[in-house]
């Protein structure tokens, strides 16, 4: 996993690179957003099949569906702070890399 957190337009990049490496057919859909002054937060789901490595886990075919929220820090129409939290137990449970409780 990413020890330091990831910086600017590469380190979004590389994010949704990890991303779609693992689960080409990855699919972000926002359920809510709510904004106050300069900023916004975002509860999206993320779907998609693991037909790719993550993590460092091999494919498994096996399909997910994880919430995740987000809040952004606009400043002059630009994103200049994001902080994520997506359900990583979930997902890492659904391809079956860890167990269910």
């Amino acid at each position: 996993m990413q020890k330091e957190p990831m910086i600017g337009p590469s380190g979004y990049l590389s994010i949704i690179h990890m991303m779609r490496s693992g689960f080409s057919d990855i699919q972000w859909t926002v359920k809510e957003l709510v904004a106050e002054g300069d900023l916004i937060a975002a509860h999206f789901v993320m779907k998609g099949t693991q037909d790719g490595e993550f993590l460092g886990f091999p494919p498994t075919s096996k399909k997910i569906e994880v919430k995740a929220m987000n809040f952004y820090r606009i400043s002059n129409g630009q994103i200049i702070e994001e902080y994520g939290q997506p359900d990583m137990l979930g997902l890492l449970q659904q391809i079956g890399a860890i167990p269910k409780a």
